[in-house]
């Protein structure tokens, strides 16, 4: 599916489920205003062919999210923190 062999089941480990980096904001000093954190396969390897992957999108002020597809995937948003002007 993605090119990545499945691991043994005899070496898998809880971290092959778990990534803790989700809690670090991104660096928005960027002409966007925004910095994502991909969170795919590579970094939780028991999402392997499953066709899941998630990210954190960080904004400075006034930043975008800039134009783009996801062909064969959908895209769900959820904003947990927002600080007033």
């Amino acid at each position: 599916m993605n090119g990545l062999t499945c691991k043994d089941p005899k070496t898998v480990e809880a971290n092959d489920f778990s990534f803790g980096g989700l809690h670090q904001s991104g660096n928005t000093s960027n002409p966007l205003g925004s910095a994502v954190t991909p969170v795919t396969v590579y970094k939780i390897p028991g999402l392997n062919t499953l066709g899941i992957s998630l990210v954190r999108i960080d904004y400075a002020r006034g930043g975008v999210n800039p134009p783009h597809t996801h062909p064969r995937a959908s895209e769900i948003l959820t904003v947990l923190e927002v600080f007033p002007t």
